[in-house]
């Protein structure tokens, strides 16, 4: 059987990396890894198949809409995970005996049965991390701070983090008179604005029954920004508590210290979709480019949902291939095969030369070296061609007259330059054998 073009293309909304592209994503893993690290998080993972009653119990009607869903062969309803925050939460639900607080972070794929378009796939990576345990306004400040980091280690160049609270969000909404049922829709619609026009928007309030005046002030909220250093400005002109400004102007003073405040914008139309968020929400954003490359905030109650037990929660989780995107548009990636340092080539079908070949090889890998041994179905000439496609950076031409006077040579596929290499400068001892 001989498939069509079609069906030998990956699924919808998924993806092949093959090494061009797959290489520059893992440099992108290893710096944001490294961050964590150096704040103590610890990498964690969880199996892509949850049951679905756990996907659900907390994702908010638009992300349960986008949820794979099927059931298994034993007739359990499973989906894959649209997020690692979820799947951390049921771990620590039944892990009572991890220390906390719990720092935890992830790199790893996420599904999502989104609409494919630019910067959405169905299938793509996550790096994030989970504070677990607690409630201080110092670990949503760490959490921040760790985005940050996370971002300049990258050189993504300028970006913004824009804050808002679902807590004062919610009592603002509530003083409007909007009721509890009606406040998670208003919320959903907040969450699309500079997708969709505010005259939209407008309608799509109205029809959940505000008022038009209602409207107009929730749309005005929703289109409230400004630095940091003015959020409390801000929060007092909308008549917001005392203990919520305390909380910020704490959470300001935290972010100076870290460095990181200059960063930092309050965008009061910031209230994240899923419907696990209990406090602090933010969004992460660089210049021309419309999409955010990473959100989060403070989750009080998803693993009391899980457990039955209270435990506060703060994290954050940023989109690797957006990422890759907007470092593609600056000129910081480079797609291109990674380097094969060596690559052996042996004249002739001698045994002895043959084995002097893997030796030779084998002591280049111990030394850290990546190394290719010619299989022999290749021409001198093309098997130089093929390690210039390959991107080799030397290649090692091994051969009767050159090992008889203890060397081999080495070509640099970079300048073309050739020169004599002693055999014992690769550990290599001849003589005597």
């Amino acid at each position: 059987m001989v498939f069509d073009d079609k069906d030998l293309r990956p699924v919808r909304g998924m993806r092949d990396l093959t090494p061009e592209e797959y290489y520059p994503m893992l440099q992108i893993f290893d710096k944001l890894a490294k961050v964590a690290e150096s704040f103590g998080y610890l990498r964690v993972e969880t199996p892509a198949l949850e049951h679905y009653e756990i996907l659900k119990a907390k994702a908010g009607e638009d992300v349960i809409n986008e949820i794979y869903y099927f059931k298994d062969k034993a007739g359990r309803e499973v989906g894959l995970r649209f997020d690692m925050t979820v799947p951390v939460a049921r771990v620590v639900s039944y892990r009572v005996d991890v220390p906390k607080p719990i720092r935890w972070y992830y790199i790893t794929k996420v599904w999502r049965y989104d609409e494919p378009q630019h910067g959405r796939y169905r299938e793509f990576h996550q790096f994030g991390i989970e504070f677990i345990g607690s409630s201080s306004v110092r670990a949503d400040a760490e959490v921040l701070a760790v985005g940050v980091e996370a971002l300049r280690a990258l050189g993504i160049g300028d970006f913004r983090i824009r804050i808002n609270d679902r807590r004062i969000i919610d009592q603002l909404l509530g003083r409007l008179g909007i009721s509890n049922e009606v406040r998670p829709s208003v919320l959903r619609i907040m969450d699309k604005r500079g997708k969709v026009p505010d005259d939209e928007l407008l309608r799509m309030l109205k029809d959940l029954g505000l008022s038009s005046d209602v409207a107009q002030e929730v749309l005005r909220l929703a289109n409230t920004s400004e630095g940091i250093d003015k959020a409390i400005d801000s929060f007092r002109e909308f008549g917001v508590s005392d203990e919520f400004i305390k909380y910020y102007s704490e959470l300001i003073d935290l972010l100076d210290m870290y460095g990181v405040r200059n960063y930092m914008d309050l965008d009061m139309g910031i209230v994240r979709g899923l419907d696990y968020y209990t406090g602090i929400v933010f969004e992460m954003y660089v210049p021309d480019y419309k999409l955010s490359v990473g959100g989060g905030g403070r989750y009080d109650n998803l693993i009391e949902i899980y457990s039955g037990k209270p435990m506060p929660a703060s994290g954050f989780a940023m989109g690797i291939e957006r990422l890759l995107e907007v470092l593609e548009q600056r000129g910081l990636i480079k797609h291109a095969n990674p380097q094969i340092d060596y690559y052996i080539y042996v004249l002739g079908n001698d045994r002895n030369y043959l084995a002097l070949g893997y030796r030779l090889a084998s002591n280049l890998r111990v030394r850290g070296n990546k190394v290719i041994v010619d299989t022999g179905e290749k021409s001198l000439r093309s098997a130089l061609e093929y390690a210039s496609k390959v991107n080799v950076r030397y290649f090692v031409i091994v051969g009767p007259r050159e090992v008889s006077q203890g060397f081999v040579k080495v070509r640099d596929m970079s300048s073309w330059s050739e020169r004599e290499v002693p055999l014992t400068e690769f550990g290599i001892n001849t003589k005597g054998e």
